[in-house]
């Protein structure tokens, strides 16, 4: 009986340690510097901030601006984000940053909870939100651009002097864009299911409103995307060639169809998905890296995670083995160049944001391993062993990328301002410089008199060589921008979230030799053999020590009842000669 409960128990210990290390499993005390990384990210938006700054603002050096904004349409047009060193706003970047953000928040979650930065996460959110709902007024009507492209390329001064007119413009009805009111469409609802997911842990009944009228202006752009003609932005806004042009619309049409789907479950949104995706036969030849415009690689993960939790699995198979084709050629280096160093470098598009790509790339890897990979060594039909060389795979292919942008590289260059002794020291940005014109910053190209730290920001990255130049004027190296930042921020959530030791910088050598993970998400690289030996050891010294006790207890009952015997005996002899002398 002892034999057949020890093995029982040696069942049930090795099921649950073999759900242990197929999981990750939540720290319960975070890492401070991911923290602090994390905070810094958040205050980077903070900075970038247009408008009336709000009375708990933070960066005491920014000031109100841009206070006109839309009044050249009779709008109130003004708030939101500059959207990189210059005081331009766009929609079209600024509705994949939001879109990217919120997919992060809700992800992780738990990781903006665990660094007590859920709050601040809110306000990044609806400081961007808050704007496109301006931007916003009527059905049809987006505005997309205000600024003037030229007038302030020439401007690179304080907050207080940015020069006028700021031109207001706008898509509409007959003069419509699909990708970026599509865009704009999965930002509005992907965001409706981050402050829907906050105001159900919160209890906030506003957050849940205000869930509700993000889903409203979603739903109104998505049905403009889906009645008007097809047409690319720039043909309705030319200002926007060479600047911010869109190179398709389709992306955007599946991801926002994807999002809404999310966050109403309404299976209608999911057909239309569906409906885009399988009627065209792009869907997986695409290699470009995610980025503002870009975002094949976010619908090949997207939808594989989405369909991943429908109950049709051929369907869902197939969306995994068009994931997966996109993220192995990727992992494989058959669909792009690493440098020496060990960055992802895409040809043209990382000339001038190296590390944003990266660091998308990297998010989606992540994702994919922790949303689809993980849960799936749970199906009983799988093949763990693939499914874990995988995730081993994946995971730190995405976490090499974050030690290269932390200083892991042939010139030990950090590329996050503010963060190392070795980060950038002349970020372009006209916000942070501290200079009165772009005259003096050529004339004083060093020059850090009165220049301010943007602490978080990720800077544009390394050439094909993995050289970089710290210059100002350098925009394509050191320019900041809000969508470089939005994949960033999530992967500290995640590392936040899922990582108790720090990064590789905060790790002595001698400790771990760190090669893109750690001990928590590299669990399932224990190897077999050693998790047998370790539960059966243990397992088989009580096994042993209880068969030894057994015997030993039979040994002194056996003996006990010789003893016993041998005593009656005597007794009846002793008696017997009492009773005949």
């Amino acid at each position: 009986m002892f034999i057949v409960f020890t093995f029982q128990l040696l069942f049930i210990v090795f099921c649950s340690a073999s759900v242990t290390i197929n999981n990750i499993t939540t720290v319960q005390s975070p890492n401070q510097e991911y923290v602090r990384l994390l905070n810094h990210s958040i205050l980077f938006y903070e900075v970038q901030r247009s408008g009336k700054l709000p009375t708990n603002n933070r960066i005491p050096w920014r000031h109100d601006s841009a206070m006109t904004d839309g009044s050249d349409v009779q709008l109130d047009l003004t708030g939101g984000y500059y959207d990189a060193g210059d005081y331009l706003k766009f929609t079209f970047p600024l509705s994949y940053t939001v879109f990217m953000l919120s997919w992060g928040g809700i992800d992780y979650f738990k990781g903006y909870e665990l660094a007590n930065q859920t709050e601040y996460l809110k306000d990044q959110l609806k400081w961007a939100t808050d704007w496109m709902i301006k931007a916003h007024p009527q059905s049809c009507t987006l505005y997309v651009q205000i600024g003037d492209v030229q007038l302030d390329n020439n401007y690179f001064g304080p907050d207080t002097g940015i020069p006028l007119p700021r031109p207001s413009y706008q898509i509409n009805e007959t003069h419509f864009g699909t990708d970026v009111a599509s865009m704009t469409a999965a930002a509005f609802a992907t965001a409706s299911s981050f402050f829907r997911l906050l105001g159900s842990v919160t209890g906030n009944q506003d957050d849940k409103n205000y869930a509700d009228i993000l889903l409203s202006h979603s739903t109104q752009l998505y049905n403009c995307s889906k009645s008007i003609i097809p047409i690319q932005y720039q043909s309705s806004v030319p200002t926007l060639l060479g600047i911010y042009g869109s190179t398709g619309y389709l992306d955007d049409l599946i991801l926002s169809s994807i999002a809404l789907y999310e966050s109403t479950k309404d299976k209608k949104y999911l057909e239309d998905a569906l409906g885009f995706y399988q009627s065209n036969d792009w869907r997986t030849n695409h290699t470009e890296p995610l980025n503002w415009d870009n975002k094949y690689g976010a619908v090949y993960i997207f939808l594989a995670q989405v369909m991943f939790d429908i109950s049709e699995p051929d369907l869902s198979l197939q969306r995994r083995i068009e994931a997966e084709n996109y993220l192995d050629g990727i992992a494989d280096k058959r669909t792009v160049n690493q440098t020496g160093g060990g960055l992802l470098f895409w040809d043209h598009y990382s000339d001038d944001s190296s590390n944003a790509n990266a660091i998308s790339t990297s998010f989606l890897l992540l994702s994919y391993s922790t949303k689809v990979l993980r849960p799936l060594l749970t199906t009983p039909s799988v093949n763990k062993e693939i499914v874990l060389e995988k995730i081993k795979k994946y995971e730190d292919l995405a976490n090499s990328q974050l030690d290269y942008i932390f200083g892991k590289n042939p010139i030990q260059q950090n590329y996050v301002v503010g963060e190392r002794p070795n980060s950038p020291k002349y970020p372009h940005s006209a916000l942070a410089a501290g200079f009165a014109s772009l005259a003096e910053a050529v004339v004083k190209p060093t020059d850090l008199t009165s220049a301010r730290t943007i602490y978080g920001a990720l800077v544009g990255g390394p050439a094909k060589n993995d050289s970089f130049a710290d210059q100002r004027l350098d925009w394509a190296q050191t320019e900041v921008a809000l969508d470089y930042n939005a994949c960033y921020q999530g992967i500290l959530a995640y590392q936040v979230m899922y990582n108790p030791n720090g990064p590789f910088y905060e790790i002595p050598s001698e400790v771990t030799s760190r090669s893109g993970g750690n001990n928590t998400l590299k669990a399932y690289t224990f190897p077999k053999w050693a998790l047998i030996i370790t539960i059966l050891l243990p397992i088989l010294f009580l096994i042993l020590l209880g068969a030894l006790a057994f015997l030993f207890i039979r040994h002194r009952r056996r003996q006990s009842h010789v003893d016993q015997a041998s005593t009656i005996a005597q007794d009846k002899s002793e008696k017997k000669t009492t009773e005949h002398p």
